[in-house]
């Protein structure tokens, strides 16, 4: 990957305040899928932003980075489809984990298209 391609998951771009967190799940839009619930919320910075939650439910430590790093891919590779500038934040569920990457990425974008309508 080029650093200079644009298709960099810069700091800038993710969700890490406990604050900005707290704010989507209290006034976000809110929508479930088999191995995901996705939150979001319209931003004023003119750029998408990406927040994970992976519990230890899901899985041990190993697993977690795994699916954090799917996710954080998918966001990367699909900011362009994803209309206006809004906050996203992914509660991955149990089931999470034994999902393809595929699996994943559709339904990442079709509750990401749902959330910004």
């Amino acid at each position: 990957m080029d650093r200079n391609s644009g298709e960099k998951f810069s700091w800038r771009q993710r969700i890490v305040r406990s604050a900005d967190f707290r704010t989507l799940y209290e006034n976000g839009r809110r929508h479930e899928t088999l191995h995901l619930v996705l939150f979001g919320r319209p931003n004023d910075l003119g750029f998408h932003r990406l927040g994970l939650t992976v519990s230890r439910k899901v899985g041990c430590a190993v697993v977690r980075n795994r699916i954090k790093r799917r996710f954080r891919e998918i966001f990367r590779k699909c900011t362009a489809q994803i209309p206006c500038q809004y906050d996203l934040v992914v509660n991955a569920k149990r089931d999470c984990a034994a999902a393809s990457y595929s699996a994943l990425q559709e339904e990442f974008l079709a509750a990401a298209r749902k959330i910004c309508r």
